[in-house]
């Protein structure tokens, strides 16, 4: 009898201690959600002015290299699914390919792997959410920030870890924003704060979401990732990169070409569709024709690639909307119309790849300046914290008034 009083003691213990643990994360987690401030948004508006930026103005077209921002290690005992991407592993597949930078992003975690290396970036994924994917790549970070929000985000929450991020490192780039609907395509509209974007992504593309950014004047630049988790797979690798306009692999420069939008993205349509043997892959990227011209003349915009003819070229404007599509041409060209907000090219080199050049912006002077829509309200901030924290002490003497009043039925 008192082995078995013994026994039903300990694991009453026990489950208190369990429970006592689950309450403490819960509050953990209700007080990092509870944190926020409390943003408002000014009124977005699209691009205007007489002025026409164009990214590709310093652009030499000798001096393209080969990026790629986001695959993953074997990290966490393999949980993260990187069981099979050994940074070994990592480093024969993509020098095979070609690739002159390919960055580890572990979740949560910048990975040293290469840090003597000439061109090393310091680079991670965050977040942590398991259902909404509302996951950022941090590229030159400094440090992980450990908050995230992982069940659900509002507006506020991806506003302020977009802030946060860019605090800690030079790009914070919202990641397979389509994949669970991490990134509503009507949150685009308001975010800000943020140069780049992962149009490219085989978890989900995000073209939707970056033409609402920039029809709502948000100066947001494309790029284009493996998002790679098993590196053995071959249909995982080779799927889209980044060309970068720089002369070497200096860190400083690459973020200088990536600041002005320097770069496009590429898609290789066929890489998933028709599986490719890694030998075909390799043929493939390194015979990929480039950008030589993307040049304003006065308001005219001159497009030309290295291949004799390009299959098909889009011009694309504000909402996403075609302009002008020319078929089987070695030049292309648009006159850039007074009402036209932006230009964003689509080249589509011959049924198989595809670039995605950054978009031609208006602005009212000769230097650029972005526009941040986000202010933390503070008196609202203020008073929602004041609330919770009434909420948190009522609960809490609730629960010693509870407690004390159960002692004293015992008693």
């Amino acid at each position: 009898m008192d082995k078995a009083k013994k026994k039903s003691g300990f694991w009453f213990h026990f489950g208190k201690v369990l429970a006592g643990i689950g309450i403490a994360l819960v509050l953990l987690v209700l007080v990092i959600y509870l944190s926020v401030p409390t943003y408002s948004f000014k009124e977005p508006r699209p691009f205007s002015g007489e002025y026409l930026y164009n990214p590709y103005q310093n652009m030499n077209p000798t001096q393209w290299k080969k990026y790629h921002f986001h695959c993953h290690s074997r990290r966490y005992f393999g949980l993260t699914n990187g069981r099979h991407s050994t940074e070994s592993a990592i480093d024969s597949l993509y020098q095979a390919l070609g690739y002159d930078h390919y960055g580890i992003s572990d979740y949560m975690s910048i990975n040293a792997h290469g840090a003597d290396n000439e061109g090393y970036i310091p680079a991670y994924e965050h977040g942590y959410g398991f259902f909404r994917k509302t996951h950022q790549i941090c590229i030159g970070a400094e440090k992980v920030w450990r908050i995230d929000f992982p069940f659900m985000q509002n507006l506020n929450m991806k506003q302020h870890t977009i802030n946060k991020l860019g605090e800690r490192g030079r790009f914070v780039m919202p990641a397979h924003a389509s994949f669970t609907k991490g990134y509503k395509v009507g949150d685009m509209k308001w975010l800000s704060n943020y140069r780049l974007l992962e149009i490219m992504n085989p978890f989900g593309n995000a073209l939707e979401h970056w033409d609402m950014a920039l029809s709502n004047g948000h100066r947001v630049y494309g790029l284009g990732d493996d998002d790679t988790h098993n590196i053995r797979n071959i249909r995982e690798v080779g799927r889209n990169l980044t060309m970068i306009n720089t002369p070497d692999l200096n860190p400083e420069h690459v973020y200088e070409a990536l600041e002005h939008g320097n770069s496009y993205t590429v898609e290789f349509v066929n890489f998933f569709c028709f599986p490719m043997s890694l030998e075909e892959k390799i043929n493939e990227v390194n015979n990929l024709a480039y950008l030589t011209r993307a040049e304003l003349v006065g308001d005219t915009l001159f497009i030309a690639t290295s291949a004799e003819r390009m299959h098909e070229v889009q011009f694309i404007g504000q909402g996403g909307k075609v302009l002008k599509t020319m078929e089987n041409v070695p030049e292309a060209c648009y006159v850039i119309q007074p009402e036209d907000t932006y230009v964003r090219t689509r080249i589509d080199l011959n049924e198989r790849d595809v670039l995605y050049l950054n978009p031609i912006t208006r602005h009212p002077l000769p230097v650029v300046e972005d526009r941040r829509l986000d202010e933390i309200n503070r008196a609202q901030t203020a008073l929602y914290w004041m609330v919770y924290a009434v909420a948190m002490a009522a609960f809490t003497w609730y629960l010693i008034k509870r407690t004390e009043g159960e002692k004293e039925a015992k008693q």
